[in-house]
């Protein structure tokens, strides 16, 4: 089957060399987050992610030597010698409170590229844009002020605040969705070490150890 070898032409790039390189096309492109998540389990960082042209993406991984690294890539061979899944699924704690929730490597590997591009590049220049967007929807709402066009300056105006607000937002929405991610995946982390265990299932709420009646 060609996903199962898709499988294994992945596999042969994370075998314990310095680095690893894909060079991928078409729908292949789609597979990012997937190759991102096994190189994690099998020990590898991804350095770099660029479009080479329309239709190619290139993606760099880095072998990372840390005892966590080293000890994750060998739970991975291990689990797979013994028939496991290629990636695992793990729990996190649910929205509602006692819930618990599941998510993929494939989920966490999405996350993590998202936290590396927010570090790395902000999102000032997202901002900027559209900011200058908002400035634009003013100064047509101005230049059509007197014009027969009344109701398309009215938009214009409209639309001008409507991307000045979020402008102005946005960076509090990043922030908010950059610490939300940042500690599930440091949760998902932990969990993938052996550092904590997952959050016990939901149970009926009984008295809390040490609340009995004789005080």
């Amino acid at each position: 089957m060609s996903h199962t070898m898709k499988d294994a032409e992945i596999l042969a790039h994370f075998d314990g060399r310095g680095t690893a390189e894909f060079s991928l096309s078409g729908l292949e492109a789609g597979q990012s987050d997937m190759i991102t998540a096994i190189g994690f389990e099998f020990g590898y960082d991804l350095k770099q992610a660029e479009a080479v042209s329309r239709s190619t993406m290139r993606m760099i991984f880095v072998r990372t030597d840390s005892p966590t690294a080293r000890q994750r890539a060998w739970q991975t061979h291990d689990r797979l010698r013994a028939g496991g899944p290629l990636l695992a699924t793990w729990t996190v704690p649910g929205t509602a409170p006692g819930a618990v929730g599941s998510v993929t490597a494939v989920d966490m590997a999405s996350k993590r590229r998202g936290l590396a591009a927010y570090e790395a590049n902000g999102i000032r220049g997202f901002v900027v844009f559209i900011a200058v967007l908002s400035l634009g929807c003013f100064i047509l709402a101005w230049v059509l002020r007197d014009s027969p066009n009344t109701p398309l300056a009215v938009m214009a105006a409209v639309l001008g605040i409507a991307v000045a607000v979020a402008a102005a937002l946005t960076p509090r929405w990043m922030k908010q969705w950059y610490e939300k991610n940042r500690r599930l995946v440091d949760l998902y982390d932990r969990q993938r070490s052996g550092q904590v265990g997952p959050p016990p299932p939901p149970g009926p709420a009984g008295p809390h150890p040490g609340s009995g009646s004789g005080q």
